[in-house]
């Protein structure tokens, strides 16, 4: 998954300055004023893929705890109320006694603005993809969550009046062909056989609305990336804070669900008896504690990787749910679904890679340049 509130922080990178000395014969020599400074210490290979360690574990912990939670036959939203509860009194810890940072400091009207944004879409599309788990298979599921991929991607386009390139057309089909194969819908796919999600969904209607709410989820999370990108390079805003409020305002949503479940049952506390004072219910509980250590990978990653290889090493998220849905549940994936999930991840390799290119040609066209005479 994205980060746990979408964000993901740029990386910096100083360029080197090349100054470039003319002699009396009109001949350049370059120089490089710390060569004679500077000494380089080669990195190990583990220093080199520590990011991308850091992303494969994270995504491994967070798909394995849902995948737990949804064979417990616990509700995902149920379970990850201690994990909210517990992450934001870390990260008040965190932020009050070791950063010393002022969770309520003074703020300008839009950066507020954003702020707000940046923490309900966060927990909006979250919420939404707890909520899918109960109609889609684990996936299915990951498999359009990741399409925000290519959402941010339309929706940064539109805000900034960009024109398509034709690897952004691709990956648009892409993930448009393969959303189709993971829906399957009757009229096109009438004699495909979809046992294995009608063991989830009672019947198509419920399936579809499994999957519209896996879209909102994609969505959400999109916008939650563009404005944490915003606040991060705009205003500066210390990301332990965003962090913050999107945990608190989730535990919040999660406690009033609850109480809205439950307050209005004749039978309330057997009711509450029945579905939380169990074995089952504790140990998804305990089980989802492991996202907090993946939200703390998540940002180690971020910040020693670049953010197209570390959105695409991110997305083996879908490859880990596949795995462990066929290999571990009695419910296994058709091949439409797995050519789709295969298409989506495809689209964001496209993207992911376009981008990097990109940047590094933007880089090297960018390297300043000193002329003394």
């Amino acid at each position: 998954m994205a980060n746990q509130s979408g964000s993901i922080e740029p990386n910096i990178v100083e360029s080197p300055i090349t100054i470039e000395m003319k002699n009396n014969d009109s001949k350049e020599q370059c120089i490089d004023p710390l060569l004679e400074q500077t000494v380089e210490v080669s990195p190990s290979i583990l220093q080199r893929f520590e990011g991308i360690l850091y992303a494969l574990l994270a995504a491994f912990l967070f798909t394995t705890t849902v995948f737990i939670t949804k064979q417990l036959k616990v509700e995902l939203i149920d379970a990850v109320v201690l994990r909210f509860l517990l992450q934001t009194l870390m990260l008040i810890i965190y932020i009050k006694l070791r950063k010393n940072y002022s969770l309520f400091k003074q703020s300008t009207r839009r950066e507020t603005s954003f702020l707000l944004i940046n923490a309900i879409s966060a927990t909006a599309g979250f919420f939404a993809f707890f909520l899918g788990s109960h109609y889609l298979p684990l996936p299915d599921l990951t498999t359009i969550r990741y399409t925000q991929i290519i959402w941010t991607t339309i929706i940064a386009a539109i805000i900034y009046c960009e024109k398509p390139s034709i690897p952004i057309i691709l990956a648009v089909l892409l993930t448009t062909v393969g959303v189709v194969f993971v829906a399957q819908p009757k009229f096109l796919f009438e004699k495909i056989s979809n046992t294995s999600k009608n063991e989830i969904a009672k019947d198509h209607h419920q399936h579809l609305v499994g999957l519209f709410i896996a879209l909102f989820s994609s969505i959400a999370m999109s916008i939650t990336l563009l404005s944490n990108k915003y606040l991060l390079l705009k205003y500066k805003t210390k990301h332990s804070i965003i962090v913050c409020q999107f945990t608190f305002l989730s535990f919040c949503a999660v406690v009033i669900r609850l109480f809205y479940k439950y307050y209005f049952l004749t039978d309330r506390i057997q009711c509450l008896k029945r579905d939380f004072i169990n074995w089952r219910y504790l140990c998804a509980s305990l089980v989802c504690l492991l996202q907090i250590i993946a939200s703390i990978l998540i940002q180690k990653a971020v910040k020693r990787e670049h953010p197209s290889i570390f959105t695409i090493v991110q997305s083996s998220d879908i490859l880990f749910s596949i795995l462990l849905q066929n290999i571990f549940s009695s419910m296994k994936s058709n091949l439409l679904s797995i050519v789709g999930s295969i298409l989506v991840l495809a689209s964001i390799l496209i993207i992911s890679g376009y981008k990097l290119i990109t940047e590094i040609k933007d880089k090297k066209n960018s390297v300043p340049t000193i002329t003394i005479e």
